[in-house]
């Protein structure tokens, strides 16, 4: 940065701070729709692969544990079950 330059930084971080906050204005609702999709994709996934008797897939089990807020290795079967 050229000398003296620092003195603007400031300016800059808060028009980039404006900036972040409209575009999470603006794809927030987007962002809901995409999450409703997920869970209906991944509740299917994951009763798909407990009816087959596989283990769950790594994209899985980060869900699972997502929606129990645990870490995946700490659930039960019980857990499992009943968040489908």
């Amino acid at each position: 940065m050229a000398r003296g330059q620092h003195r603007f930084r400031n300016r800059r971080l808060k028009g980039e701070k404006l900036i972040q906050a409209s575009a999470k204005a603006y794809n927030a609702p987007l962002t809901k729709k995409e999450d409703a999709r997920r869970d209906v994709r991944m509740k299917s996934l994951v009763k798909a692969q407990l009816a087959a008797g596989k283990p769950l897939s790594a994209s899985a089990q980060s869900w699972v544990s997502r929606q129990v807020g645990r870490p995946f290795t700490k659930l039960t079967a019980e857990q499992v079950a009943a968040l489908l």
